[in-house]
C-alpha cells in the first residue's frame, strides 16, 4: 500500500578498498533523498577521479532543491559527463577515464533509477529481492542472446567488459536509463558496485536485506562478507523507505570522500 505524503530514506553506506587493490576507484553518496554509486572503469586511467566527479555532480544537482523529474535527472547526468569532458580537456593524460553510474533518487512519493554500466540497484519488498537494473556489459548481452549461461559469467574472460559508461563523450548519455519506480513504506533498496554483486550470490544479499534491522548494519555486513572474496573495490549503499520530508543531508564515501582511503562511513 502506498503511503501519503513525502517519502525519504534511512541510509547506511560502506566503501572499502578491498583486499587486492591499492586504490579505491569506487565513489558513493547517500542521503535521505539520494543513493548513488560510481565505479571507475578498471584498466583505464584515473578511475577514482572519474567516479568522484560523477558522484559529486549528481549529489550537488539532485541532493537538494525541488523534487526532480526524469528530464532534470538526465540533465544532471549530462552535467556529470561534461565534468569528465572538462577534466580531460584540461589534462589530456586523463583521456580514457570512465565510470559507471547507478542510483536511486527520491522525488516526492516516487523514485527514479539512474543507470549506466554494471553497478546495480536492488529492491527488497514483501520478502523478495529484485534486481531492477540490467548490466550494460558484454556478458549480459551474451546472456540476453542465449549465448551464455548466467552460471558461467564468473569464469568468462570478458566478464569485466562494459558496453556503456560515462567517459566524457557526447554520445554517452544516449545509453543512460532513467526509470520511474514506485516507493512503498517498508521497501529496502541496495545500490552497489560490481565488486560486491559479482562476488556475493543473490541469496546472500537477500538474507542480509531481510534479517538485519538497520540499514548501516546491512551495508557493513555485506561488505564484510564480500571482503575475503572480492578482487575489486567494494561499495554498498542501503536505503529504507520511510515517511518524512527529506533534508538532503548526506555523506560521500570512497574516492568521492576527500578523507577516504579504505573507509566505512555512517550517513
Amino acid at each position: 500500500m502506498h503511503s501519503p505524503g513525502a517519502l525519504k530514506l534511512l541510509v547506511g553506506a560502506c566503501s572499502d578498498i578491498g583486499p587486492r587493490r591499492s586504490v579505491n576507484e569506487d565513489s558513493g553518496y547517500g542521503s535521505d533523498r539520494l543513493l548513488v554509486v560510481a565505479d571507475g572503469v578498471g584498466g583505464s586511467v584515473a578511475g577514482e577521479l572519474a567516479s568522484s566527479l560523477a558522484v559529486r555532480q549528481i549529489a550537488e544537482g539532485l541532493g537538494h532543491g525541488v523534487a526532480p523529474d526524469a528530464t532534470m535527472i538526465l540533465s544532471q547526468v549530462a552535467r556529470a559527463n561534461a565534468r569528465l569532458t572538462s577534466a580531460i580537456s584540461d589534462d589530456p593524460e586523463l583521456r580514457g577515464m570512465a565510470t559507471t553510474l547507478t542510483g536511486l533518487v527520491v522525488s516526492g512519493e516516487q523514485g527514479f533509477l539512474i543507470h549506466v554500466g554494471d553497478s546495480r540497484a536492488y529492491r527488497w519488498r514483501d520478502g523478495v529481492l529484485d534486481l531492477l537494473t540490467v548490466d550494460q556489459s558484454w556478458v549480459q548481452m551474451l546472456i540476453d542472446e542465449g549465448m551464455l549461461d548466467p552460471a558461467d559469467v564468473r569464469r568468462h574472460p570478458m566478464r569485466n567488459l562494459l558496453l556503456h559508461s560515462l567517459s566524457g563523450s557526447l554520445s554517452d548519455t544516449d545509453a543512460v536509463r532513467i526509470t520511474p519506480v514506485d516507493l512503498r513504506l517498508g521497501d529496502r533498496w541496495l545500490v552497489a558496485t560490481d565488486g560486491l554483486t559479482s562476488y556475493l550470490p543473490h541469496d546472500v544479499l537477500a538474507d542480509a536485506m531481510e534479517d538485519l534491522d538497520d540499514a548501516q548494519e546491512v551495508a557493513d555486513t555485506l561488505v564484510e562478507q564480500c571482503w575475503p572474496l572480492s578482487r575489486d573495490n567494494i561499495t554498498a549503499l542501503v536505503g529504507d523507505v520511510t515517511v518524512g520530508a527529506p533534508s538532503g543531508n548526506g555523506q560521500f564515501i570512497g574516492a568521492a570522500d576527500a578523507d577516504a582511503g579504505s573507509v566505512r562511513n555512517v550517513v
